[in-house]
């Protein structure tokens, strides 16, 4: 993938002057799991686990993801059947709920892309 979701978070969290270890506490996530995600290319995250840590950053999901890719060229972001990855993560990841949970998470999903533009 050219994003890099572990480069915009550990610039995010360096930024706030937090560790790794300040992090993992504040996302109730593992420091191994913050640090192989920072140093990583190819991640898979769940958006649970990257919720987790936009909320311990004081930002959003969305906001980290559209960073992450302005780091890299929009024109290098990878496709496949010509929907770009993260959307295809995403769907995945909301498949793998519940019906009714995932209609929430539609729903608050696009509130908040209504919100930013």
């Amino acid at each position: 993938m050219s994003a890099n979701l572990g480069e915009e978070i550990s610039r995010r969290r360096r930024g706030q002057r937090l560790t790794q270890e300040d992090l993992a506490e504040l996302s109730d996530l593992s420091v191994n799991f913050i640090s192989r995600l920072e140093r990583t290319k190819n991640q898979n995250i769940s958006i649970q686990k990257l919720d987790s840590i936009a909320q311990a950053l004081n930002t959003t999901t969305p906001d980290i993801i559209n960073n992450a890719y302005r780091i890299k060229k929009v024109d290098n972001i990878v496709t496949q059947n010509n929907t770009p990855v993260f959307i295809q993560k995403v769907n995945n990841e909301l498949r793998k709920l519940p019906p009714v949970q995932a209609e929430r998470v539609c729903k608050a999903f696009i509130t908040i892309l209504k919100e930013i533009n």
